[in-house]
């Protein structure tokens, strides 16, 4: 894209209104064809003569967007073409922002987004637009570009991988200069000479048809210069339209890969940026970076807290041995220290913990001096406690006492570091939280013109979704910039498809007519997927389930965490599930001879497969030893649980498993808080269903052993509703008019594959 300069200082995608403003003309167009023009004056000349001598048969409008060009000529081209829509920029805001202006200034069906230095060809642009009018399932439309003498540019590409990327712009390319990936992805194998589905396309010329982007959104303005286009394209196929390329419809461009001149090439480092950026946005590893991004913050957050009270500790220690003239005591050795900085940590750790340093949310609150003097202060009174009462004589009072304001001055500096720094990402739009908003869309439109710069609280918003009153789609939001990506029964698959870390809802989570059990089944695989949920209304009786009173685009919202607070939970059951897992294996192995050789001839024990479900959606396939009579066996005759165990499927203590496609869904008050309260875990041999409702010490611990002991899994008589495939039975099935079917596709973390032309 030549139509671009290096940047100027980062602008914030959402600080800007009107990027997507009412088109100026009232009845739309056919065609409108955006020029950006940064210092080619030259070129644009050339460009525009072409647009003149080869018009298309179309109604059509010309929109130049100027960034802020200080080249000779470009007076001379806009006298030239007094008819075109001229903007003029003060600074230079780059490509993608250029694009949207351009757009905006007029309506119409379709858009040909140009580049300065392509030269339009007799029946090009009507080639163009006949393709994409027989083509109604198509978003966007690549032609064939040439060189100047009349060669085939390799215009299309494949989507980037991290071999490709590391062949394409690394040493590694010079030492495999002949690369069968970097061949495929710039799609060497492809003869350009026939039309058919591409990731993406150069994009120098690109049309793009209207109503895909009211579901797409504009072009991303993060990206100053470069990949805009693939991000574009990507969007596409992710709305469900597809990228083609058709060779009847051909044009002139002189391409330049001025990224690809040399490292230190400014071009080159804002395609850098602008790839950090497509991949911050798209990437898998990223995008688990943020899912987690809360308790991985709050771990940077400590350890940066730890490494600024070791530091303050031996700085203490150092100035008082450069002191030692003037003490009569001798200053110990370090080694002799050492317990007492380890003391230290875990006394700093458990009170800045207990005080609330490190709670959900601290990062973005405006910390006061006196909320961190008070914190260091109540370190520094008990560590001097401590060691007043533990008579430890060899601790020289004179570090204790310099360590205390070093620990304060030096852990404020870390903390203030770590905000900027965490802001500073958040402007450069890195470490922001893909989100989806769902609800009416006035109340999302009345929000979004309230909230301004959404950036500013780490949130990246990918679109809203909700169900349109009528068929077809609805329109965009936020001036073009919020797109309509779905109905509500969609929001799975799009929180899966647009890599979604938070979901906004503007209803409640209540039950009755509206909220039908298939809610419920979402919400519980949203919070299996470690998506946070948060909901912009006043329901007071979420803040009881632990939900957290926030202030989000400027309204009071609850949010209920992702799950990242059981860490340690999950890894305590994970633990427990392997070490049963690997008894049972080695100790069960003689019982399960016993059963196989012994009693199974004779009829008394079989082996029934059952698939067990619960309302997380994890659905283990289990096979368990059972009496003649349909009673499964107890613990130490299920061998085959084994397997389960270690792979993760089953807990020792967990939510109840269900049998026949069902699931306990919440309906009782009581049952319904259990629900918020509760984390997503795999289905356990037992656990608080064990229980009797409100049995509490020893006697429901032992209620709970002696079911995992006599009854692993709860699952009664199977024989009597299971048939050999461990399907129900129809009469059992009939008699479960409150059955539910359970979460059969798995929303776990899809891999980063991006859709093939």
């Amino acid at each position: 894209m030549d139509g671009v300069g290096p940047a100027p200082a980062p602008h914030s995608l959402n600080a800007l209104p009107g990027l997507w403003c009412p088109p100026n003309e009232s009845d739309p167009l056919k065609l409108g064809i955006v020029i950006i023009n940064y210092n080619t004056s030259a070129d644009l000349d050339r460009c525009l003569e072409s647009l003149a001598a080869y018009p298309p048969a179309s109604e059509h409008k010309v929109v130049i967007v100027d960034n802020a060009s200080s080249d000779a000529g470009l007076k001379e081209v806009h006298a030239r073409y007094p008819d075109n829509i001229w903007l003029f920029n003060n600074d230079n805001l780059g490509y993608a922002k250029g694009g949207n202006q351009g757009m905006a200034a007029v309506e119409a069906d379709y858009y040909l987004i140009l580049n300065p230095d392509i030269v339009i060809q007799p029946g090009g642009l009507d080639h163009l637009l006949s393709f994409a009018d027989q083509n109604p399932r198509v978003g966007m439309v690549a032609p064939q570009l040439l060189n100047e003498d009349g060669s085939v540019q390799e215009s299309c590409r494949r989507f980037y991988t991290l071999k490709t990327l590391l062949l394409r712009r690394t040493f590694f390319g010079r030492i495999f200069p002949n690369s069968e990936t970097v061949r495929l992805h710039l799609m060497q194998d492809f003869d350009h000479l026939s039309a058919r589905p591409v990731d993406w396309a150069l994009g120098g010329c690109l049309l793009v048809r209207n109503s895909a982007m009211e579901r797409t959104g504009p072009m991303d303005e993060r990206f100053f210069l470069y990949f805009e286009d693939v991000d574009w394209c990507y969007r596409m196929w992710q709305a469900g339209f597809e990228v083609q390329y058709t060779p009847d419809a051909r044009f002139i461009h002189r391409h330049r890969r001025d990224s690809a001149k040399g490292k230190f090439n400014k071009t080159f480092w804002l395609h850098l940026g602008s790839l950090l950026s497509f991949y911050e946005k798209w990437g898998m590893l990223i995008w688990l970076l943020k899912k987690w991004r809360d308790p991985l913050l709050t771990f940077l957050w400590w350890v940066m807290d730890l490494t600024g009270l070791t530091v303050a500790f031996w700085t203490a220690y150092g100035l008082r041995g450069l002191m030692g003239g003037l003490f009569a005591e001798p200053l110990y050795a370090p080694s002799e220290y050492a317990p007492l900085l380890y003391f230290s940590w875990l006394l700093a750790s458990a009170t800045f913990l207990l005080t609330g340093r490190y709670r959900p949310g601290a990062l973005r609150d405006d910390r006061s001096a006196s909320a961190h003097l008070r914190q260091v202060g109540i370190v520094s009174v008990l560590l001097l406690a401590s060691t007043y009462l533990g008579h430890q004589d060899f601790i020289s009072r004179a570090v204790l006492l310099m360590f205390i304001p070093l620990l304060a001055a030096i852990t404020a500096g870390g903390d203030g570091l770590f905000r900027r720094l965490l802001r500073r990402l958040e402007r450069g739009h890195f470490s922001l939280e893909r989100t989806l908003l769902v609800g009416p869309p006035g109340r999302i439109q009345k929000w979004l013109a309230q909230a301004r710069d959404l950036t500013s609280q780490g949130v990246d918003v990918a679109g809203y979704v909700v169900d349109p009153s009528e068929g077809g789609g609805l329109p965009p939001l936020a001036g073009g910039d919020v797109p309509w990506l779905g109905r509500r029964s969609e929001i799975i698959e799009v929180v899966r498809r647009y890599r979604i870390s938070q979901v906004v809802f503007w209803d409640n989570p209540e039950v009755g007519e509206a909220q039908a059990d298939g809610h419920w089944q979402l919400l519980a695989s949203l919070r299996r997927m470690r998506v946070r949920l948060r909901w912009q209304a006043g329901s007071a009786w979420l803040l009881a389930t632990g939900a957290r009173p926030e202030v989000f685009g400027r309204e009071l919202s609850a949010v209920q965490g992702s799950g990242s607070g059981m860490a340690v939970r999950a890894l305590g059951d994970r633990l427990g599930a392997v070490a049963l897992g690997i008894a049972l294996g080695v100790l069960g192995l003689g019982p399960w001879l016993w059963l196989r050789l012994v009693r199974a001839p004779a009829g008394k024990v079989r082996w029934q497969s059952l698939t067990a479900s619960d309302l997380w959606g994890h659905d283990p396939r289990l096979t368990l030893a059972v009496s003649e009579s349909g009673q499964p066996l107890p613990l130490w005759n299920q061998w085959r649980l084994a397997g389960p165990l270690l792979r993760g499927h089953l807990a020792v203590l967990g939510p109840r498993p269900w049998t026949m496609g069902r699931v306990d869904i919440p309906r009782e008050p009581e049952d319904l808080l259990d629900f918020w309260q509760s984390e997503p875990r795999a289905p356990g041999l037992a656990g608080t269903w064990s229980r009797e409702r409100g049995q509490k010490g020893w006697g429901a611990w032992w209620a709970t052993w002696k079911q995992l002991w006599q009854n692993p899994g709860g699952l009664g008589v199977l024989g009597a509703h299971l048939d050999d495939n461990g399907e129900p039975s129809p009469e059992e099935s009939a008699a479960q008019p409150q059955s539910y079917p359970s979460q059969k596709t798995d929303p776990d973390v899809v891999g980063d594959t991006f859709p093939s032309g």
